[in-house]
Parts: structure tokens; sequence; C-alpha cells
């Protein structure tokens, strides 16, 4: 084998071709490099890309189960709220039905009615006029003087004056047994069948002479408060002088009250 010497060598026609191979290896290094350089980028690029994908998502996720808490809260206190309803009229049907039952069982002695009375003696008998001037009203068929006015209202100079005014079924007992008028300190919260003498069934207004009753505004009458308690004491009987309907209400509920003492 012929050996050549390093000056035969860069002498000759393959120090040329060394020289376009080394030249050509750096190219494709320099390629190589710019490729995985580009590849670095777009894998950096889709990492990133990943990472706020992830995060929006997250956020996404985020809202939406907060909407769904909300509607899922809003829906649970709305079929809350319609179950209390029914509840509350289950317990007022139930109540009805047992003071039906409770009557048709006791038809004589348990229930408190008022009987129609004869006219009262001379000796009994009230000046009229003087009556309604002083705020009350006999009813010569039942022997109950009523007040012309509501509690909430006041007789001032022969004028009723100020507004009615709503209590709970206590604060109307209450008040009724505080109140004076005319002189009489013996008024007192009318039973049932004592403030349906007063009422004109189906019908709107007071079973008295007319402007007699003095109302709780133009054309309202109002839901007036008896004594009469269910057999549970959680109720009470009230009537409805705008339908001329009596009806059972929870006693913490708001009405009217007119106060009644007997006469004769």
């Amino acid at each position: 084998m012929k050996n050549y010497s390093l000056v035969d060598f860069f002498s000759s026609d393959t120090e040329f071709i060394a020289i376009d191979h080394f030249l050509e290896s750096i190219a494709k290094t320099n390629t190589f490099d710019q490729r995985v350089s580009t590849l670095q980028e777009q894998l950096q690029r889709a990492e990133l890309f990943q990472k706020q994908s992830i995060h929006q998502m997250g956020k996404d996720k985020q809202q939406y189960q907060q909407e769904i808490r909300k509607l899922t809260q809003q829906h649970c206190e709305q079929l809350n709220k319609k179950i209390a309803d029914l509840k509350t009229l289950e317990i007022r049907y139930r109540q009805e039905i047992d003071e039906l039952k409770q009557k048709l069982k006791q038809p004589n002695d348990k229930i408190n009615i008022v009987k129609p009375v004869s006219l009262p003696s001379k000796k009994q008998s009230i000046n009229s006029a003087t009556e309604l001037d002083r705020g009350v009203w006999t009813d010569e068929k039942t022997g109950l003087m009523w007040a012309r006015i509501s509690i909430g209202q006041e007789w001032k100079d022969g004028k009723c004056i100020r507004n009615a005014r709503r209590l709970n079924w206590e604060g109307a007992k209450k008040a009724c047994q505080d109140f004076k008028l005319s002189n009489y300190d013996d008024w007192r919260l009318p039973t049932i069948n004592e403030l349906r003498t007063l009422m004109i069934k189906s019908k709107t207004g007071f079973n008295s002479p007319e402007r007699v009753l003095f109302s709780i505004g133009h054309n309202e009458w109002g839901e007036y408060w008896s004594e009469t308690l269910l057999g549970n004491n959680i109720s009470a009987w009230s009537v409805d002088f705008n339908t001329g309907v009596s009806y059972t209400y929870n006693k913490e509920e708001h009405n009217y009250a007119r106060l009644v003492r007997t006469a004769f």
C-alpha cells in the first residue's frame, strides 16, 4: 500500500474533497440544529397552549359548578316554599274537618249558639240615639252590645277617627279586654256564633242598621277574629265580612277585632 505524506495529501484533490465533505457535514449539522430548535419551540408553544387550555377549562368548570349550585339552591327554595304552603293548607283543611266532626258529634250542648231573645223590658231599654252617640249599638235580637268601631279606631266627639289595625289572636283578645268605651270596661272578643250574627251570609257588609257599624275603609269590611278556638288550640275562627263567610286562621296570623259585651 502506498503511503502519502501530509504534504502530498493537501497537494492533491483529496484536500478539496475532504473540505467539501467537511462543509457539507457542517451544513447538515446546522440544518439539523435548526430543525431541532424549531421542534423545541413548537413543543414549548404546544405545552403553553395546553396549560392555558387546562387553566381555562378549570375556570369554566368552576363557573358552571357555581351556576349549577345556584340554580339547585333556587329550585330547592321554591320547592320548600310550595311544600310549606301545601302543609299550611293541609293543616287548615284538617282543622276545619275536625271542627265539623266535633259539631256533628255534639250538635246540642257543645256549640255556643246565640239564640234570639225577646225585646228588652222598659227597664232594659236603652235610648238608641244616645247609645249611638256614645259609640255603641245594642242588637235587641241577641241582647249583645257592639262597639261601633274596631280595635285601632277611636271614638271622639261622636265620630270615628283613626284606622283599624290587624292583630294576632292573643293581641286581639287582650286589646278587647283592656278597651274602655261608653263607660263600660267589660268588653271582650265575640264568640264565632256571636260574630256570625253580624254576618250576611255570602254577601258583603254587616247585618246591622245602615251606617251603624264602621268599616275599616271605603268598601272594605275586613276579616275579624272570634274568641272560638279549634280543638287543637292552634287556630281560631273568624268571619270575612267582605264575602260573608267564616274561616279558621292560625292564631299567629293578623285580623281585625270588634268588641262586644252582653247588654241584657
